[in-house]
């Protein structure tokens, strides 16, 4: 692929979901069963705690995705400009207001414990990767850096679906609105 090629591929990948896209807008092993201590809370606990955590859910939700999307156009382009693009700053903004809100609910008496864990180590796994994301380009291996990010991307998303919860409103990301479809739908209007 020439130059003018690589530049092309670069740009429209850049930009196929910027932090503003209307369709983002839209809505390790896990540990056993963190759904349990959900059952034991009380209905208005059960509210309040919903209301608490889905903020979280939904921040973690479009950091895993965001970081995938990430990964793939710094693996496809290899370029130095994806650490400069304002989706990882908005990504990385987003993890710093997940950890910001679940220190405040861990704080709290009375939050499922499992489910918390659940959300506090996918939270964990997406800052590790995070932090770690500007090494690849000053790595010998970056093909093993991207391995163990990916791996540490797998492990949160089991993590997240872990803590899924349907009558919290917390649901996994609809896949039929991921960037793959999104230039699609785009085009369409």
């Amino acid at each position: 692929m020439t130059s003018r090629g690589n530049a092309k591929q670069f740009e429209r990948l850049a930009i196929l979901h910027r932090p503003d896209c209307a369709l983002l807008q839209e809505g390790t092993e896990p540990p056993a069963d963190p759904q349990a201590g959900l059952a034991g809370l009380i209905s208005d606990h059960l509210v309040d705690y919903a209301v608490e955590v889905r903020p979280i859910y939904e921040a973690l939700r479009r950091v895993v995705g965001q970081i995938a999307g990430l990964l793939i156009l710094a693996q496809l382009t290899r370029r130095a400009e994806v650490l400069e693009l304002p989706e990882l700053l908005a990504c990385q903004a987003r993890c710093e207001e997940a950890e910001e809100r679940l220190r405040a609910l861990t704080e709290k008496r009375g939050v499922p414990a499992a489910h918390v864990r659940a959300l506090d180590t996918c939270h964990r796994l997406c800052r590790a990767i995070l932090d770690f994301f500007p090494q690849w380009r000053r790595s010998m291996d970056p093909d093993g850096e991207f391995a163990l990010m990916e791996e540490r991307l797998r492990a949160a998303y089991q993590h997240l679906s872990a803590s899924s919860w349907d009558k919290g409103g917390l649901a996994m990301i609809d896949f039929r609105n991921a960037c793959c479809s999104c230039e699609t739908q785009i085009s369409k209007n």
